[in-house]
């Protein structure tokens, strides 16, 4: 089994950005200025060594890649930007492609969502609206995909280059477009497209009957199906009193191990959580899953490697995530904790081989 995470390429500028956020933002904007709301709130989250790294530089995206990799990751699973053949946050990746020295497989996620002031998806006071375009567009998607698919380092299975989806029911004529990919990525030697949907709240259940696999993205998907109703209408208040909206790290984790759902014979990827705080991006309308600690992650990610489950990979499981600094959900090294979260996955990588 390969552990996989998800990797969010925002941690450079870009002219778009400095629009709509500031001149210069980038995701550390929102890190460095978050604030502890409660006692024993760990706020700010610090990288270790101060290292704000700077993807659109290739140093430092070619150390995150190599880091990633000496610790077990098995690959990255890039967030993908695409607007009707408008690319945002490309650079990390196009790097990637242009240096081979970084040592780390990796496929996309098309994270085919418009960009909003409110940060979570929905369309409101969208600043980047999601557009589709026909088979023009699908074309042009296609071979901006293939350069990355030839790479060596894009994962593949059944020589089908694995492309995440977010929320496949939210494309126009999706059905159609997988069909003409699998049919022109033939062409180029591949034997189609091995297509993972997203289950999450865009996306709630399997959508397309061409996509192989599922991956339960953690922790939104257990907070929003898998908590008991008294939680979920609590959560419910907290949002629309925009107050701090607080669950229990174990709880969380518990209810993902003990799962047990199929998606019509697809093959389950495994979704897992390193912690969650929004509170960066949301202030006290965010979301904070209380209580973790990387003794308690390796404790859990070692119960879901070995959770027997029907349909699941046992090929991969993605954690949400490597770098998602203002969610609370990373594996990076921090000021706070050290490489621990890091030292965990290589231990349950190392019992894996």
């Amino acid at each position: 089994m390969q552990i996989l995470a998800i990797n969010l390429p925002q941690f450079h500028s870009i002219p778009e950005n400095d629009e709509w956020w500031g001149k210069g933002f980038t995701e550390w904007v929102n890190v460095k200025k978050a604030k502890p709301l409660y006692k024993g709130h760990v706020q700010p989250l610090v990288p270790y060594n101060n290292n704000y790294y700077d993807l659109s530089r290739a140093d430092d995206m070619i150390a995150q890649a190599n880091l990633a990799k000496e610790y077990g990751i098995g690959g990255f699973v890039y967030y993908h930007y695409w607007f009707n053949g408008k690319k945002l946050l490309e650079k990390p990746c196009e790097l990637l492609l242009e240096h081979p020295e970084a040592d780390i497989d990796f496929c996309f996620c098309w994270a085919n969502e418009p960009w909003t002031r409110a940060w979570d998806g929905k369309n409101k006071q969208v600043i980047m609206p999601q557009t589709f375009g026909g088979r023009e567009d699908w074309e042009a998607h296609l071979q901006y995909f293939l350069k990355f698919f030839s790479d060596d380092r894009y994962i593949k299975k059944n020589n089908k280059p694995m492309l995440f989806i977010y929320s496949p029911s939210r494309i126009p004529h999706f059905e159609d477009m997988m069909e003409y990919w699998n049919k022109r990525i033939k062409e180029y030697g591949f034997d189609g497209i091995y297509l993972v949907e997203y289950i999450s709240t865009m996306n709630p259940d399997a959508f397309s009957k061409y996509s192989e696999a599922v991956m339960e993205f953690e922790p939104l998907f257990t907070c929003r199906f898998g908590i008991s109703n008294i939680k979920k209408a609590k959560r419910l208040l907290c949002k629309k009193l925009k107050t701090l909206d607080v669950l229990d790290y174990d709880y969380i984790w518990k209810k993902v191990i003990e799962r047990n759902r199929t998606y019509g014979g697809r093959e389950i990827f495994s979704g897992a959580l390193s912690g969650w705080d929004n509170t960066p991006r949301k202030g006290k309308a965010g979301m904070v899953i209380k209580n973790g600690s990387p003794e308690k992650f390796e404790k859990y990610l070692n119960q879901l490697v070995d959770t027997v489950r029907q349909d699941g990979s046992k090929d991969y499981m993605v954690i949400n995530a490597w770098n998602e600094w203002g969610e609370g959900a990373i594996l990076e090294p921090t000021k706070q904790d050290s490489y621990k979260y890091l030292e965990a996955i290589k231990r349950i990588s190392e019992r894996i081989r």
